[in-house]
């Protein structure tokens, strides 16, 4: 029996954003919720489950670390290796090609609608919304 609660779209959201929002992660977080999170984000960026070769997979791992959540001392090779060890991608018998899993490792946690997140506008969005913040925080200190 699992008591794990299932990840809405909004939470996955809301945790995608707090986590990548600020800049660069001073490394994977101790979270293991978060951990699953990012690595969610991560394949949902990949797009369609596959296959694809060693190059192709790279570039779009290597599109989320820089659109989406740089961790400081991690590569895209690190980071397919992360998900390759975690079961979100398989890797063909001779290395020369991944798949991502389906459903993945942890059906059970995510919300189906998290599919449909669009994961570099909602760190974008979340971006804007700290600078926002910033700036009216900073208005506001000049007129004290």
């Amino acid at each position: 029996m699992n008591d794990t609660p299932i990840l809405s779209q909004a939470d996955f959201v809301r945790r995608l954003s707090s986590l990548c929002s600020r800049g660069a992660l001073g490394g994977i977080p101790r979270d293991e919720n978060d951990q699953h999170i990012l690595m969610k984000s991560a394949v949902l960026m990949i797009g369609e489950p596959g296959p694809y070769n060693e190059q192709e997979i790279n570039e779009r791992l290597q599109a989320w670390i820089t659109q989406v959540c740089p961790i400081q001392r991690f590569d895209r090779v690190t980071l397919r290796r992360w998900l390759v060890d975690s079961g979100y991608l398989e890797r063909s018998r001779d290395g020369s090609g991944y798949q991502r899993t389906q459903p993945g490792p942890r059906p059970q946690f995510f919300d189906p609608a998290i599919d449909q997140v669009d994961v570099p506008a909602v760190v974008q969005a979340a971006r804007e919304e700290v600078a926002r913040r910033k700036q009216a925080y900073l208005e506001k200190s000049k007129g004290d």
